[in-house]
């Protein structure tokens, strides 16, 4: 039995960029996770192009995708892992 504890989300660095547009990845939607924890956490979702209330959506190659790399205090950019298992 796996762990069912187990985080199954990764954080967004550029190798995942480059595989995504490598694969054919053209937007990217930005969901903020709920949780009860002082760090705001969004997550990725590779190829989504229809926002609901409160999501934001760039182009893969939208220089605020690249901003999403840096580090800011607070703030934790997450990608689950099934999104990576398409590459």
């Amino acid at each position: 039995m796996e762990n069912e504890n187990r985080n199954p989300y990764v954080q967004f660095n550029g190798q995942i960029l480059q595989d995504w547009k490598a694969n054919g990845v053209s937007y990217i939607k930005l969901v903020e996770l709920d949780t009860d924890l002082p760090v705001k956490f969004f997550e990725l979702i590779p190829n989504s192009e229809i926002p609901d209330a409160g999501e934001t959506i760039y182009h893969i190659d939208a220089e605020d995708i690249t901003e999403l790399l840096e580090p800011i205090k607070g703030v934790k950019f997450l990608v689950h892992e099934i999104y990576l298992e398409e590459e």
